[in-house]
């Protein structure tokens, strides 16, 4: 399987980075090398995250990146697409 990261998604990653390492670069990097272990983790076991009870679409799964973040994600053919990552307390639709 492939990992593709939708421009969504990418955006996303910019956006948190930014805004943590204003405080912390440290972490902001820590942050990122987490949800790049989490999404290598997918390749093995593409249906590990749970539905997106949102959508309520099989194909479309969630995984907890980190406690306040969330990476949705797409399984398409032999393809896994990450949509976006979200703050945990964001609210699903946005």
């Amino acid at each position: 399987m492939q990992i593709i990261w939708s421009p969504t998604a990418r955006r996303k990653i910019e956006e948190i980075v930014d805004y943590i390492s204003a405080d912390n670069l440290d972490a902001a990097m820590a942050l990122v090398e987490s949800f790049e272990e989490r999404v290598k983790h997918l390749k093995n076991h593409p249906e590990s995250g749970r539905i997106a009870s949102v959508l309520n679409d099989e194909m479309v799964r969630e995984i907890v990146a980190h406690p306040n973040y969330i990476i949705v994600y797409e399984l398409k053919d032999s393809d896994i697409i990450i949509l976006t990552v979200r703050h945990s307390k964001q609210h699903k639709t946005d």
